[in-house]
């Protein structure tokens, strides 16, 4: 009996090997003696504030839980501009995540951004004079990430909290920008579905990259779509809420956001990269 109840904990363990690949020095082992590798490991473990977090706790869901998630009351708002990014689509068939051709995500984790990782522009015209000088895969496009007014309260306090440099998503989502409507910035552009977003130590991460998909499949009976994304605000309200009441994520607040994809080839002052789409592997 013991020996079956050790086992039921192994999520335990794959949860925490996880989040230690987040950092690189650790998923890659660059570091040559074990003493400089297990020094890694606890900069990690500390700077995750995993030290005041119970890893072995397990927190269930039962039906009456979900039902009970106040994804309903939800009363539609304003939608904000967040930002406007330059990111190419992704092929995954890492294990615990969904199989697509194409993902697309306003996340750093799962998907490559252009100039840089973490780079927010107030326009559209910004982003793409921003890669004239870059060398892009044939594939890269512009998106806009627009989030419901009523839940960019917790992305603004998780930027405040991080003391990062975020003007362009700040000056959107903080009552401080030029006020372009959501149907201002979808001119042109086709919405895509919905995903889970939350802001933590300077990148915006996604639930998909939080080992929180396949429980959702399991225990809220969702799925994304081709692109990675959720079908409806309201299957994203409820993933928002769901994760924000477990004790075994990130330390951020979930909100949900859309995203607007310009399906034009961006021009570029160099040829571009003939490339397929990257692939992440298990």
């Amino acid at each position: 009996m013991r020996a079956h109840e050790a086992y039921k904990q192994r999520n335990t363990i794959e949860r925490c090997i996880n989040r230690l690949k987040y950092w690189r020095g650790p998923a890659t082992r660059y570091e040559k003696t074990a003493t400089i590798y297990l020094a890694r490991l606890h900069i990690a473990g500390t700077t995750r504030g995993w030290s005041h977090r119970t890893l072995t706790s397990q927190v269930r869901y039962g039906a009456g839980m979900i039902e009970a998630l106040p994804s309903d009351v939800d009363v539609p708002g304003e939608m904000l501009l967040a930002g406007y990014f330059v990111a190419v689509p992704e092929r995954l068939t890492v294990s615990g995540l969904p199989r697509t051709e194409r993902l697309t995500s306003a996340s750093d984790c799962l998907i490559d951004r252009f100039p840089d990782d973490g780079c927010w522009f107030g326009t559209a015209q910004e982003a793409l004079a921003a890669c004239l000088p870059l060398q892009l895969p044939v594939d890269a496009r512009l998106y806009a990430l627009v989030v419901p007014s009523e839940h960019a309260g917790g992305f603004v306090t998780d930027i405040r909290a991080a003391g990062t440099d975020e003007p362009v998503l700040l000056a959107h989502l903080d009552g401080q920008g030029a006020g372009e409507t959501a149907q201002e910035v979808a001119e042109g552009g086709q919405k895509l579905g919905w995903e889970v977003l939350g802001y933590d130590c300077g990148l915006l991460h996604t639930w998909l990259c939080n080992d929180l998909y396949e429980d959702g499949r399991l225990h809220l009976g969702v799925d994304t779509d081709e692109r990675g994304l959720l079908p409806d605000r309201q299957t994203a309200l409820r993933v928002a809420a769901w994760a924000n009441s477990r004790r075994d994520t990130k330390p951020v607040t979930w909100f949900p956001g859309t995203l607007i994809e310009w399906d034009t080839p961006i021009k570029s002052g160099l040829d571009p990269a003939i490339s397929k789409a990257p692939v992440r592997f298990a």
